[in-house]
């Protein structure tokens, strides 16, 4: 073997004139992974891709991988690739974080239920009617685009039940998903209302004991929904499909 561009580099005869062209290509696909994940991690912790004066931080990195692997190329044929393909790399990690971004959200629907108690503790119930939503339940509804969530709330009692609530008291959460939708309820309660009952096209309103309203035909989900209104621990209820039903995972 001629030891014409040659060294003993750790106590290895190695070719110091090697070029990256002269790699196998599993050394190649080696290497340009860990340019991209060492290029994504100094993004992630900067803010920033490295300019010029930085980007012997990434190939340091890199260099580090390639000698714990076992494969002899300079530093100097490294620094020059990524010099070469930095461009490239910092697309691959921006499409990448951008559909990172996308997994972290999701479509949501918000909505309310507010549990109203008199003076006597009894609660005011509604019988929803004419929806797919049926049975005993809360007077409540839908936030609307930019609302605020207690205005929301507020407005749906009194559009159900004709009473005004203040100071409508956050309790908990209620949700569920379905078809991509992660439906959120807001639990709140309220004891100072004004104002004079009335049915609206939901359903009937009426005042009823706990007790009495536990045994009604309640509406789905209520059970869990009385949970956490009644106690000190819960506040959350996700509800998750199991064999085709629905079960509440109380947290």
């Amino acid at each position: 073997m001629s030891r014409k561009n040659h060294e003993i580099i750790n106590q290895q005869l190695l070719q110091t004139d090697k070029k990256y062209s002269g790699l196998k290509s599993k050394q190649k696909d080696k290497i340009a992974e860990w340019m991209y994940l060492e290029t994504r991690t100094y993004y992630e912790k900067n803010y920033v891709f490295p300019d010029d004066s930085h980007a012997d931080e990434v190939v340091a990195a890199v260099y580090d991988r390639i000698e714990k692997a076992n494969i002899w190329i300079p530093y100097s044929e490294v620094a020059r690739h990524y010099k070469k393909k930095r461009a490239d790399i910092q697309k691959r990690v921006r499409r990448t974080l951008a559909g990172k971004e996308e997994e972290k959200t999701e479509t949501a629907c918000f909505m309310n239920m507010c549990m109203i108690q008199d003076q006597s503790g009894n609660v005011l119930a509604l019988d929803k009617e004419n929806d797919s939503y049926t049975g005993t339940s809360f007077p409540g509804g839908h936030v609307e685009k930019d609302e605020v969530f207690a205005e929301a709330v507020i407005r749906e009692v009194w559009e159900e039940t004709g009473l005004v609530i203040e100071q409508p008291l956050l309790c908990g959460v209620y949700h569920w998903t379905k078809a991509e939708i992660r439906n959120v309820i807001f639990l709140y309660k309220a004891e100072n209302f004004s104002g004079t009952l009335k049915r609206s096209e939901e359903g009937n309103v009426y005042w009823i004991s706990m007790d009495e309203l536990k045994k009604k035909e309640l509406a789905a989900g209520m059970e869990y929904v009385l949970e956490i209104f009644e106690s000190l621990r819960v506040n959350e209820c996700r509800m998750r499909l199991e064999n085709g039903k629905y079960v509440g995972d109380l947290f």
